[in-house]
């Protein structure tokens, strides 16, 4: 197998003598038939990125020209109906890590290309994000649309009546988006399309096991009602739910299975892999042809194992530009063996979290942190941005830990046998990972040991992204934020154009960001990390939100609040009592709590999303409806004090006491006053209300007058 791009209309086509080194690689532009606004809709909701000829995975994983014939002629007879497992529509292939699954789903993607046989394909990847199972039915359909023209004003139209089918649950998706369409175009277009390959790489990085196995009974019963014309070719580790899945009575009978075990069979071709790459860096470095010898090649194969992915690796480490080149390159991967390896049923991965742990012993000590820092907010940033959103991952990531491009790409540099970093327009805008195993090894402390990103640096990162809010908020004043760390110029997208819209973007994810880690499951909230969220002036998020495209910003309020120290719950988030809350809440809630996200003067009041019920708050932005600030003061301040500092807001006595069931509304009396008058079953008098002394609330002027009738 090779990262050497075949002869086929591409990228590159037709070159020699190439290498590449740190790439970074630019999207292409995005595939559309003009004015359908339908289809641009599923595009939008589809994975671009997992389409085998996709910029974003390039160079793809390829079998070397002379590896694996028989296998690739196995699968290629399957799907042309030109052996006996031709009669089965659904062939899974799998096999365990790094032998190669990917490389050889990539040739047999091009393969039935260039016998006009594919109907789509997608590379699933865990680390890279392109896992979304709701956006599995719509990326497949896109690409049929593109092969078969005739089902585009069907598509267009459907989706525009009714858009909603884009997010729909996975069976009702298939039916409305491929089963339906399908039913509409001419027999003889059904019966053309009689026998294309559908390929679906990397099945077990789908997210969630239950929609894995769903996504298996609809493809089998589409197979079993030959509702649809398609063969099936799905590639994955042999995982015990798939395995079952895959073993029902209703399965069996129409699948076929190829088993691509470790083997030592692999060794030749692997030999002649390393022999190739080894001699092209040689070239480049001018090296002898003797610089490794068989005997050292030899090493190279027993190291390898038979894992394809070892051996890809090996090579981009060898050859890394930024090293002390070639040669001290080599004398590190065959140190390697010479350390001592437990038992493969111990560790069945001893074999690539020895050079995993190779490649982190490079990492100069100084550097390892940002490095794992850099690791682990990509996983967190990438939950927080949309796939139309990823330009953003690197500019957050850079933001949050004040690192200039320059000092992050150095950084990343020292895992380029691992990743890469991918331009889009002309910016560096996300990290690409050749291989999910890498952040497999670096989340597991067993494996990773000190270098694992998880654990105490959890909390750690957590606090500096809380810190990094506090900073932005000290610096901005009135409505627009002040990001005040400009990483690099860079381009944006047109509607992103303007530094102040780019400048709330970044702010808003930033926010996202925070609430993801103080969120996590079962992650507790140090006391010092806690004391520092206390601090965040969450009454500014509306204001400087409110310059993006987003209405509102969702917070768990359980999954926060269980995380938080015990003393530091009712800091920071509570539900309210106050009846100014109650009269000010949205008229689509009806009669719900508010909750209070931190203290006074910083106090945020917000909604449940939809009812009580609901664990989802709402923050949001688009007026000041929604907005009620804390201040605390042990006496009441002159009238006139209040006019002249704030011209829009009275300040009166808080009275919770009263805030029963039986409260019907609170009307304010005038400003000048500062009493407050509470109408409620009880009669409750102005008197009574005096008597609560020591807290008062900012409040909207135009409050004073509007009373809420429940």
């Amino acid at each position: 197998m090779s990262d050497v791009p075949s002869n086929s209309n591409r990228m590159f086509d037709g070159a020699h003598d190439m290498a590449f080194y740190h790439p970074t690689f630019v999207s292409n532009t995005t595939n559309h038939l003009p004015g359908k606004q339908g289809l641009a809709m599923l595009l939008a909701r589809s994975m671009r990125d997992a389409f085998h000829d996709s910029s974003d995975r390039w160079p793809p994983p390829r079998c070397h020209y002379d590896s694996r014939q028989e296998l690739r002629k196995t699968i290629t007879d399957w799907g042309t109906g030109q052996s006996e497992a031709s009669s089965k529509q659904l062939l899974w292939m799998h096999g365990p890590f790094g032998v190669g699954k990917s490389a050889v789903a990539q040739n047999s993607a091009e393969a039935f290309e260039k016998l006009e046989k594919l109907a789509a394909s997608l590379f699933f990847s865990r680390p890279n994000r392109r896992n979304d199972p709701i956006r599995i039915f719509t990326s497949i359909i896109y690409q049929l649309v593109l092969k078969f023209p005739e089902l585009a004003d069907i598509l267009d139209q459907m989706v525009l009546s009714n858009p909603t089918i884009l997010t729909a649950a996975l069976p009702r998706q298939f039916e409305e988006l491929v089963i339906k369409p399908l039913c509409q175009i001419s027999p003889q277009l059904v019966a053309d399309m009689e026998g294309w390959v559908i390929i679906l790489d990397g099945f077990d990085e789908i997210d969630g096991i239950e929609e894995q196995c769903d996504i298996i009974d609809i493809i089998v019963g589409s197979i079993r009602d030959r509702a649809t014309p398609f063969r099936w070719f799905i590639l994955s580790r042999p995982e015990p739910h798939i395995q079952r899945a895959m073993g029902t009575a209703d399965v069996t009978s129409l699948l076929h299975t190829l088993d691509l075990p470790l083997s030592p069979e692999n060794d030749h071709e692997i030999l002649t892999f390393l022999m190739k790459e080894l001699q092209e860096i040689a070239e480049k470095h001018k090296l002898p042809p003797s610089w490794c010898t068989e005997v050292e090649f030899a090493i190279l194969v027993k190291l390898a194992g038979g894992l394809w992915i070892y051996v890809h690796m090996i090579t981009r480490f060898i050859g890394d530009a930024k090293s002390f080149g070639p040669r001290a390159q080599l004398r590190l991967v065959l140190s390697l063996s010479h350390k001592e390896r437990p038992p493969p049923a111990t560790n069945p991965l001893v074999a690539i979290d020895l050079f995993y742990n190779l490649i982190i012993e490079q990492i100069p000590v100084h550097i390892l942190l940002t490095v794992r820092k850099i690791l682990f907010l990509q996983g967190v940033i990438r939950e927080v941005l949309a796939t139309s959103e990823r330009w953003l991952e690197i500019l957050v990531i850079t933001n949050i830990l004040q690192l200039h491009f320059e000092e992050f790409s150095a950084a990343c540099g020292f895992l380029q046998s691992v990743l890469f970093i991918v331009n889009d327009k002309d910016r560096p805008s996300h990290i690409q990972f050749y291989h999910a195993s890498f952040m497999e090894y670096a989340s597991d402390s067993g494996r990773s040991k000190k270098f694992c990103i998880l654990g105490d640096l959890v909390d750690d990162i957590r606090l500096e992204v809380i810190e990094r809010v506090n900073s932005v908020h000290s610096c901005s004043t009135g409505d627009v934020v002040n990001i005040s760390f400009t990483t690099w110029e860079l381009n944006t997208p047109e509607d992103e154009s303007k530094p102040e819209g780019r400048d709330a973007l970044i702010y808003y994810k930033l926010i996202c960001s925070m609430f993801a880690l103080c969120e996590r499951h079962a992650s507790t909230i140090s006391p010092l990390t806690a004391e520092a969220l206390q601090n965040v002036a969450f009454s500014h998020i509306p204001r400087f939100a409110r310059g993006t495209n987003y209405a509102n910003m969702q917070v768990k309020y359980s999954s926060l609040r269980d995380n938080l120290p015990s003393e530091y719950r009712a800091k920071i988030i509570r539900k309210s009592i106050d009846p100014l809350h109650l009269n000010k809440a949205p008229d689509f809630l009806g009669n719900v709590h508010a909750f209070i996200l931190g203290t006074a003067p910083n106090g945020l009041v917000c909604w449940p999303q939809d009812n009580e019920l609901n664990d989802i708050i709402d923050i949001r932005f688009d007026d000041g409806e929604y907005l009620l600030y804390e201040t605390e003061s042990n006496t009441t301040p002159d009238a006139e004090e209040i006019a002249a500092s704030e011209p829009e807001m009275i300040m009166i006595p808080v009275v919770e006491d009263i805030a029963t069931p039986n409260t019907q509304g609170i009307v304010p009396l005038e400003a000048e006053t500062m009493k407050i008058k509470v109408l409620d079953t009880k009669k409750s008098t102005p008197s009574e209300a005096d008597k609560i002394k020591g807290r008062h609330r900012w409040v909207p002027k135009w409050l004073s007058s509007r009373k809420r009738q429940q």
